[in-house]
């Protein structure tokens, strides 16, 4: 920071007692966005004209008058939330907004979890009673890793928090460690980490039961006996994975049958053996169920909450249960679903607005870009633009923005004070953070926590702001952090306001878990998917070979909708198209080549794109990255300029659309045909 107050620098703390300099890419592109000229600094609202200028004093009080008839004429369900991906990331801010909405009454909190992870939260309440246990992959100690559904090159491992992932990888490989990689992309980047078992889309449930199946079945292995005395359900889950030997899976899931073998019993011999999913599974029809069955293979194997296994990090009282309702299934006309931490499946947002018997009037969006990165298309813009009221708390005026009534400027990461509170849990070497703001807001750009604060208040309620003194971290925050005898105050005295956390001791988990009772392996809920997967599994059996299957393709250039709009990323090689990837045998069977431009279809919709060949995707699977279809998004103009197209225009929405256990949009595995444009 210089002598007028302005960010000039941004580097890596090659001093961090944790993460010792790793940055990511995005964290290192930040600065850019911090001073992107597009930004948005200063409240704006839709005009005759386009957007005005106007100001906070203006803006809040229009929009809680607003607020407040809609739901005295509507009643509370009329109104929602959508929570984007960066407010996990901002402790106070989604604090705030949760006050908001249990100030209001508001019951329908969408976020970006049904787009990527809703199937860890709830499966986790589920089973162990709260969406924040995640027993996570012990990298330093596995002799076998299991790492389905990701690239941890480009994605940086999803619930598994650790500095250099790809470092912690090859260590692993070089004290001897078998890592496999089980994705229908081959992952050549790692090559010299793991090998790639090339596996058909959305079908990754089936490995996990074949898995199952084989160790409980094959005559030298077994399921683990002092691992699972006292645990009840073992039966059901027995009677499930006996459905799915290797020999009747192989075909569905693409991989031999002898392979499916050596993997169950690698897993089930290793001393030690870890698996981790991410979103290559999590976005498929049946996320929950893979999760599940990923627990349960740790689990009957011996490996979980053991060294090499699937462990917890930190030491301390378990995270926060939720409440019985909060996970009670929801009915709705498109059918029932189990939310994860409450939120409806965002594949049902046009519905709710278009359709539902009480529809949605008004929604506020926060950090979020749901017009792009849900399913729906140009009905859903229709649905957004009908609303009586939509406002957008973000950095820019992105594709959402672009439709609302009022559009509020956002502080960043270096305007505001923050805590690294979501990563709790799933952090290989646990620790706390407080960071302080770096500089004073911008122009006019205000917190998130500030804004719904100030929307309470002007609605009459009471808000974070009126906590005495005025420290709403302390007020939001010393009572978790009192469960493992630290502050905030504490963390703002500490050397670079960092607390190393004790790690945990294994092999007591379960039973706290449970109450000190037998744990149950088999809850109700579970059982549902059970029978939803022999469904699946008839269709995928049913399906046609002509039929490719699209899945979703993270690139080091399409992050965040926050970073869309940087020129470095737009401008690299790669980085301002989103080209349809296809093996070069399938484009040589339909008669196609390399740069043409294809028709890419289902019963959902329809998209053209440029034709790239990739000889690392497996037959039969085509793949396109998310987060483009930026051509009316005038907010945006680098995006704006290179707009590349909406691949979300292919994904489900209504009925058959999510998964009923958690509500996960199907964004991956999709079922599509190509041809020449």
């Amino acid at each position: 920071m210089d002598d007028t107050g302005k960010l000039v620098e941004l580097a890596p703390d090659r001093e961090h007692p944790v993460s010792a300099g790793f940055a990511c890419h995005k964290g290192l592109l930040a600065k850019d966005l911090h001073h992107d000229p597009d930004r948005l600094n200063f409240p704006h609202r839709r005009g005759e004209h386009g957007f005005e200028r106007t100001t906070w004093d203006e803006s809040l009080p229009a929009i809680a008058h607003q607020l407040k008839a809609i739901i005295e004429e509507h009643g509370p369900r009329s109104v929602a939330l959508y929570m984007g991906n960066p407010s996990a990331f901002n402790a106070l801010g989604s604090m705030a907004a949760g006050m908001f909405a249990a100030s209001l009454g508001v019951e329908r909190l969408f976020n970006a979890g049904t787009q990527d992870c809703a199937n860890k939260f709830v499966v986790s309440e589920i089973l162990y009673g709260s969406a924040e246990i995640h027993p996570m992959a012990d990298l330093d100690h596995a002799e076998y890793l299991l790492m389905i559904g990701t690239n941890p090159r480009i994605s940086k491992m999803s619930f598994l928090s650790t500095p250099d992932p790809v470092a912690a990888l090859r260590d692993a490989r070089k004290r001897g460690a078998e890592i496999v990689f089980v994705n229908p992309l081959a992952i050549e980047d790692l090559s010299d980490v793991g090998s790639t078992l090339q596996i058909r889309p959305d079908t990754d449930a089936y490995l996990l039961a074949s898995m199952l199946c084989e160790v409980d079945t094959a005559p030298d292995l077994g399921f683990d006996i002092a691992a699972c005395e006292g645990i009840e359900g073992l039966a059901e889950l027995r009677a499930f994975v006996a459905a799915y030997p290797p020999e009747r899976v192989s075909a569905v899931v693409g991989i031999e049958v002898e392979i499916i073998r050596s993997m169950a019993r690698s897993f089930a011999t290793a001393n030690g053996a870890a698996i981790h999913l991410s979103t290559g599974v999590n976005m498929g029809r049946q996320g929950s169920l893979a999760y599940y069955l990923a627990q349960m293979l740790s689990l009957v194997t011996g490996n979980l909450d053991r060294e090499g296994g699937n462990i917890l990090p930190a030491r301390g009282v378990l995270p926060m249960v939720m409440p019985p309702e909060a996970s009670a299934d929801r009915p709705t006309q498109w059918g029932a679903y189990r939310p994860a931490r409450g939120t409806p499946p965002g594949s049902l947002m046009a519905d709710m607005i278009l359709d539902d018997e009480s529809p949605l009037r008004a929604m506020i969006v926060v950090a979020g870009n749901p017009a792009l990165s849900i399913g729906g298309g140009e009905r859903l813009e229709r649905a957004l633009a009908s609303l009586d009221l939509l406002v957008t708390v973000d950095f820019y005026r992105n594709a959402t923005g672009e439709l609302a009534h009022w559009t509020l400027p956002a502080a960043d990461w270096f305007e505001r004070e923050d805590l690294n509170y979501f990563v709790q849990g799933v952090q290989r070497r646990p620790y706390l953070q407080w960071t302080a703001a770096v500089v004073d807001e911008q122009a006019e750009r205000k917190s998130d926590a500030w804004i719904f604060s100030r929307l309470l208040q002007e609605m009459g309620l009471p808000s974070l702001l009126d906590i005495p003194g005025g420290d709403m971290m302390t007020a939001l925050w010393d009572g978790r952090l009192g469960e493992t005898g630290n502050s905030i105050a504490m963390l703002r005295e500490s050397d670079d306001h960092v607390v190393i956390l004790p790690e945990a001791e294994h092999g007591e988990f379960l039973s706290r878990v449970s109450g000190g009772k037998n744990f149950n392996a088999c809850p109700e809920p579970i059982k549902g998917t059970f029978s939803r997967a022999f469904e699946v599994f008839d269709d995928l059996l049913g399906e046609s070979g002509e039929t490719l299957k699209l899945i979703t393709r993270r690139t080091n250039y399409m992050l965040n909708s926050g970073f869309q709009n940087l020129k470095a990323l737009r401008d690299a090689k790669g980085g301002g198209t989103n080209p349809l990837f296809m093996n070069p045998r399938d484009a040589l069977l339909r008669g196609l080549s390399e740069g043409q431009w294809v028709l890419i279809r289902n019963k959902y919709g329809e998209i053209r794109a440029e034709l790239a060949l990739d000889s690392h995707l497996r037959e039969g699977v085509v793949a396109m990255s998310h987060g483009f279809g930026n051509s009316k998004t005038s907010g945006m103009p680098v995006a704006q300029a290179k707009p590349g197209v909406n691949v979300n225009i292919l994904s489900p929405t209504g009925i058959g659309s999510f998964d009923p256990v958690g509500g996960m949009g199907h964004l991956t595995g999709i079922g599509v045909q190509v041809e020449a444009a």
